[in-house]
């Protein structure tokens, strides 16, 4: 999308008023739009990658506490919002959700002991893994009124809009 400065040029004289028009950004187009969003997101992305490719290569004999980024969605469905987030491995009352009308925070501990006697020995392993995750969202939203829930190891939060939208209808278009 692009946006309209006005500036003293000689392409201001050629073009109509209807062009000069200064187009208004809504925090839709400016979420969309902000670099930094982006930025984060890919380093989020590539650190996670790296924790990953780590652990394969130089497996650690005492695991050291991980903080993961849950996979997130964000789907606007016009008068709300659904974040859809992947937790595998967590109990739903170790899930905290702290929202503003702006931001979701998302945040999770989970440990697992496992213990198998055999004749001769005794093995025993822990595990502890911590995630979290913060977005900003695409529109504000009522966070009182939000509701959560957890099946499967896939957290879903539908949170209503404080402004109802209506959702873009697509239309195909033939190439002839």
């Amino acid at each position: 999308m692009l946006y309209y400065l006005p500036c003293a040029t000689k392409f201001d004289d050629i073009m109509t008023d209807e062009k000069k028009e200064e187009k208004r950004v809504t925090p839709k187009d400016y979420w969309m739009s902000e670099p930094f969003a982006e930025m984060r997101r890919m380093l989020d992305t590539f650190r996670a990658n790296m924790e990953d490719t780590l652990e394969r290569v130089l497996p650690s004999q005492a695991p050291m506490p991980a903080l993961k980024q849950p996979r997130v969605d964000v789907l606007d469905l016009g008068d709300a919002l659904q974040v859809v987030a992947d937790m595998p491995g967590v109990k739903k009352e170790d899930i905290e959700i702290n929202l503003t009308p702006e931001q979701i925070e998302i945040s999770a501990e989970s440990s697992t002991e496992t213990e198998r006697k055999d004749e001769d020995y005794t093995y025993r392993e822990r595990g502890y893994a911590s995630y979290r995750r913060m977005l900003d969202l695409p529109a504000d939203v009522l966070p009182d009124k939000a509701e959560a829930t957890f099946k499967n190891g896939v957290l879903e939060v539908k949170i209503p809009k404080k402004e109802p939208t209506e959702v873009e209808k697509k239309t195909r278009v033939n190439v002839k």
